[in-house]
């Protein structure tokens, strides 16, 4: 398992939100980009960086486009870029400008076409961000719960060549309470996909519970406030999800 520290863009800033509620946002007087070099000089071997502003209006064209370019350029680590990416256009974008992997995950609800055809047009490099309260499926930004079913949704997606989710549980996101193992660990044994564990993760001893997982496809887990916040250092972080799973990190390039 590998851990993967998140940048949240909103207005040009890093911040944080407490459950994606974006009247509930912790600012932090970081440059995106310089955290992104420190994250990955402490060991961090991927990145997951987010477009609020795009996650909201749907738009992937937003102001916070520069710096998501100016991290791609910054570091030589894989990058997983989300928020507002919604048209095959704005995927190929994310894409050529350097990131590894798309995030898909209103797509995935309302497009799931579009999903098969870019999983086919990039085989390993989209990945589904399955966003979930109570089990059914939030998008656009997570103002929006649906009535899909996030494990029926995985399912599709599977099926439309996507091999590896990020499972996000809304109501511990941001909260620094824990991440919701027992409910990701069913998603990904109901769904079938490689998961990336999302929301909650407030310490070393989730991050090293999430690693000793029985799960197989439990793949990585993400983690941001707790960071920011002095709760996690990042080079700890790598340490305990080494030695906790008692190998190397995954293979992460398709």
């Amino acid at each position: 398992m590998i851990v993967i520290p998140a940048i949240d863009l909103r207005g040009g800033r890093t911040v944080r939100l407490v459950e994606g509620m974006a009247d509930r946002e912790t600012r932090y007087d970081l440059d995106p980009v310089d955290v992104a070099i420190r994250f990955e000089s402490a060991g961090a071997e991927m990145l997951h960086l987010v477009d609020l502003d795009g996650a909201f209006d749907g738009s992937a064209g937003s102001a916070n486009a520069e710096i998501v370019r100016a991290v791609l350029s910054a570091v030589r680590i894989p990058v997983e870029v989300g928020g507002g990416l919604r048209n095959e256009d704005a995927v190929s974008r994310a894409l050529d400008c350097g990131a590894q992997f798309a995030i898909l995950g209103t797509a995935a609800v309302e497009n799931p076409k579009l999903v098969e055809k870019l999983a086919a047009r990039y085989p390993g490099r989209i990945v589904a961000g399955i966003d979930a309260r109570d089990g059914r499926v939030a998008t656009r930004g997570w103002t929006d719960v649906t009535e899909v079913d996030a494990v029926e949704l995985g399912k599709r997606m599977r099926e439309a060549g996507v091999s590896r989710a990020i499972y996000t549980d809304i109501a511990r996101d941001g909260k620094l309470q824990g991440p919701n193992l027992g409910g990701t660990v069913r998603f990904a044994e109901g769904a079938g996909l490689d998961v990336t564990v999302s929301g909650g993760v407030s310490s070393i001893d989730d991050i090293a519970s999430i690693a000793a997982s029985s799960c197989s496809r439990i793949h990585s887990c993400i983690v941001g406030k707790a960071i920011y916040e002095g709760r996690v250092a990042v080079a700890d972080a790598v340490r305990a999800a080494r030695r906790d799973c008692g190998q190397g990190a995954p293979e992460l390039l398709p």
